[in-house]
C-alpha cells in the first residue's frame, strides 16, 4: 500500500472518472481521514457522460438493469433514487424498478449531477479543469501533469480514465465508408435511399441500425461479421445469479469444462442459462489472471466472441425493436457480402485498443517513455490486479493507475459499471484509502 496521497489527478471526463472520484472520497470519509484533493481533467465541458452515456440517441438503453448501476456499492439504490427524485418515466408511463433498462443518457444525467454536486461544494476538495492532458512525468517525487496549453499540475497520483479510442479502419469497397459511427455528425449524410452495410453484429451494430431505422423509414441495411452472432437477450424475469466455477482452476480447458457442467446442471434444474453466466461474472477477472498467455490467446481466438454475446446482453425492449427490423427485412444478417454493392459502409466493430498508437498524443508519449506498456494480448495497458499500470520494465510506480477500457488486456472484464465500480474501490485502497467490497 502506498502512503495516502494529498492530491490525485484523474485524466478523462467520462463515467469512470466520476466513479474514481466518488470512491476516493467515500473510502476516506468512511475511515475518518481527510479526502485527497481531486482534480478531474477532461476535454469536454461536461463530466460523467463520455461516449457511452451521451446524448447521441435518447432511445439507446443501458445493457444492465437500473438496480445495478449505482455509483457506490454502499448506496445500491442511488440510481433508483435519482430516477424517482427526477420523476423519470418510461415510454409506457411506468416508473423505474430495479430490473428496468433505462436510456443511457438518463444514467449520464445521474453521473453528471453527482460530479457537479461535488465540484459545487467548496468543502469537497474536488475540482474540474477543462483541457487536454499532453504529458505525465513520473520521474520526480510525484506525477507532474502538463496540459496542451502548457498548464502544469502536480499530484501524488494520476488515474487514467481515458475511455475508448475510435474503431480502427476497416477496408471496404463501398462508395462511402464511416470508420467511427459515433463521431459528431458521422451518420447525418446517410439517406433513406442508401443501402447500408454494417460491419459487425454486436451491440454497436444494434445501436446504429435502430438509430438509422427510426430516422430514415424505408432504409435498407445489411449487417455482417465473421461469426454472425447477435448479442443474447436479458430474460423478461431476471434469475438470481448461480454459483461460480469454484477455486483452483488455472487452465482454459478446466474452466470450459466447469462452465459446461454448470450449464448442463442449470438446464436439468430448469434454471435460465443467464443465471450461470451472471454467477461466473464476479469471478472473470480472477479466472483471466489464472490463465497463462497461451490460454488467453486461445480464448480470444475461439471463445471470446461467444462469451461476449452471452455476457453483454440487450434489453427486451431493444430486442423487440431489432426483431421488428429483421422481420420487416429492413435489416438482414448475411455472410460473405460483396462490399462494393453498398452505398455506405459503417464500421460497427467496436473500439480499438487503448494502448494502440496514434489516437492519443498522451498515450503515445507514455508508451515512448516506458511509463506504460501494452499488455501481451494487445487489448490495453499492462497492469496489476489493482489497476496500477506497469512500465516497460514490468514494474509499477504505484502512482499511475488505469480504470475502464485501458485494463481490458490485464483483467478482461473491465468496462461494465460493476467492474468500473470495483476498480475504483481497489484504486482507493491501493492509494491508502480503505476500500469496501463492491457489488
Amino acid at each position: 500500500m502506498t502512503s495516502k496521497p494529498s492530491s490525485v489527478i484523474i485524466v478523462g471526463g467520462g463515467a469512470s472518472a466520476v466513479f474514481a472520484t466518488v470512491a476516493l472520497r467515500e473510502r476516506a470519509v468512511a475511515d475518518g481521514v481527510e479526502p485527497p484533493r481531486i482534480t478531474v481533467v477532461g476535454r469536454e465541458e461536461v463530466v460523467g457522460r463520455g461516449l457511452a452515456y451521451g446524448r447521441a440517441d435518447a432511445h439507446h438503453r443501458l445493457n444492465s438493469p437500473a438496480g445495478k448501476m449505482s455509483l457506490t456499492a454502499s448506496d445500491a439504490d442511488g440510481f433508483l433514487r435519482h430516477l424517482d427524485e427526477t420523476g423519470w418515466r418510461d415510454v409506457d408511463g411506468s416508473s423505474a424498478t430495479p430490473g428496468a433498462f433505462v436510456p443511457r443518457e438518463v444514467f449520464g444525467d445521474y453521473v453528471e449531477a453527482a460530479f457537479r454536486a461535488l465540484v459545487d461544494d467548496p468543502a469537497s476538495g474536488v475540482a474540474f479543469e477543462q483541457g487536454e492532458v499532453a504529458d505525465v512525468d513520473d520521474s520526480g517525487t510525484g506525477p507532474f501533469v502538463t496540459l496542451a496549453d502548457g498548464t502544469a499540475l502536480a499530484a501524488d497520483a494520476v488515474v487514467l480514465a481515458l475511455g475508448n479510442p475510435a474503431p480502427g479502419r476497416v477496408p471496404t469497397g463501398a462508395a462511402r465508408a464511416i470508420d467511427d459511427p459515433w463521431a459528431v455528425g458521422a451518420l447525418d449524410g446517410i439517406d433513406a435511399s442508401d443501402h447500408v452495410l454494417l460491419i459487425g453484429t454486436g451491440l454497436t451494430m444494434i445501436d446504429v441500425a435502430t438509430s438509422l431505422a427510426r430516422r430514415l423509414p424505408g432504409i435498407r441495411m445489411t449487417a455482417t461479421s465473421r461469426h454472425l452472432l447477435l448479442p443474447a437477450v436479458h430474460p423478461s424475469v431476471p434469475a438470481a445469479p448461480g454459483p461460480g466455477l469454484g477455486d483452483g482452476l488455472s487452465t482454459l480447458g478446466g474452466m470450459m469444462s466447469a462452465f459446461s457442467a454448470r450449464l448442463h446442471r442449470a438446464e436439468a434444474e430448469g434454471t435460465p442459462w443467464q443465471a450461470v453466466v451472471d454467477g461466473v461474472r464476479p469471478q472473470t477477472q480472477a479466472l483471466w489472471l489464472a490463465l497463462d498467455q497461451a490460454d488467453r490467446e486461445r480464448f480470444l481466438a475461439h471463445g471470446a466472441r461467444r462469451w461476449d454475446v452471452h455476457r453483454h446482453r440487450m434489453a427486451q425492449a431493444v430486442w423487440a425493436e431489432l426483431s421488428g427490423l429483421l422481420d420487416a427485412e429492413t435489416l438482414t444478417i448475411a455472410a460473405d457480402v460483396d462490399t462494393s454493392g453498398f452505398d455506405v459502409a459503417v464500421n460497427c466493430t467496436g473500439p480499438a485498443s487503448v494502448a494502440s498508437r496514434g489516437w492519443s498524443p498522451l498515450v503515445d508519449r507514455l508508451l515512448d517513455r516506458g511509463l506504460v506498456a501494452g499488455d501481451p494480448t494487445g487489448l490495453g495497458f499492462d497492469a496489476d490486479p489493482d489497476g496500477a499500470l506497469l512500465g516497460a520494465e514490468g514494474l509499477a510506480s504505484g502512482r499511475l493507475f488505469g480504470i475502464g477500457a485501458s485494463l481490458k488486456g490485464a483483467l478482461w472484464e473491465t468496462v461494465a459499471i460493476g467492474e468500473v465500480r470495483l476498480m475504483a474501490s481497489k484504486i482507493a485502497a491501493r492509494l491508502g484509502v480503505p476500500a469496501t467490497a463492491a457489488a
